[in-house]
């Protein structure tokens, strides 16, 4: 698309003001912080995240806004020769990281980035990572499981249901995977009202 060919130029006239950049030496990419919606790359990540994840799992524009805002929040982004390879949406507490969302671009799938940017993150942030993934239904969402559990996350065994992104959707039903181990019972409240009070404090059920 256009927009995925415009990055380059973008990038080169823009990074300095709008971004943390980090070199990821390993694999030669770049890390950025997109921090509004006006980032050069912003359409380049919402282009990745309309088309990785179905419609109730995703924020409005205006929701985006508002986490915009929380200085718990985070999207980061990799590229590699200006090229966009995923993004990790994160919220930041005290004692552990939550991945909101979390997908690489469909033309660099299947390659290992996903790993490689698993792995930098947990490195970087050296705390429990937690994240969401779809329940057991079929082949596609067992070989995430594996994917997840290669990458060194533990499946906790609670009954979590995460509340709506949007009131014309209901809560969805989702597992809840751990780097470290798998985290006690008063840690997933913990997380349960954080999620509510913090990362979903702006939607309305």
């Amino acid at each position: 698309s256009d927009v995925y060919k415009r990055q380059g130029e973008y990038l080169a006239s823009f990074c300095k003001y709008y971004y943390l950049r980090i070199k990821i030496k390993r694999s030669h990419m770049d890390l950025l912080e997109i921090t509004r919606k006006q980032d050069p790359l912003y359409p380049a990540f919402e282009q990745v995240y309309a088309t990785s994840f179905p419609l109730f799992e995703q924020r409005t524009e205006q929701q985006q806004e508002q986490a915009f805002q929380s200085p718990n929040y985070h999207l980061e982004v990799y590229l590699k020769d200006n090229l966009f390879i995923g993004f990790i949406s994160y919220w930041d507490f005290s004692t552990y990281v939550y991945i909101e969302h979390f997908a690489i671009h469909e033309n660099f799938r299947g390659q290992g980035y996903g790993s490689l940017l698993l792995e930098d993150f947990n490195k970087r942030l050296n705390k429990i990572i937690l994240l969401e993934i779809d329940p057991i239904m079929d082949e596609v969402s067992a070989n995430r499981l594996k994917f997840y559990k290669k990458c060194g996350f533990f499946e906790n065994s609670y009954d979590h249901l995460h509340p709506p992104y949007r009131n014309t959707y209901q809560g969805h039903a989702l597992i809840i995977l751990t780097t470290e181990r798998p985290i006690t019972e008063d840690e997933y409240i913990q997380f349960c009202s954080d999620l509510r009070n913090i990362v979903m404090a702006n939607f309305k059920e």
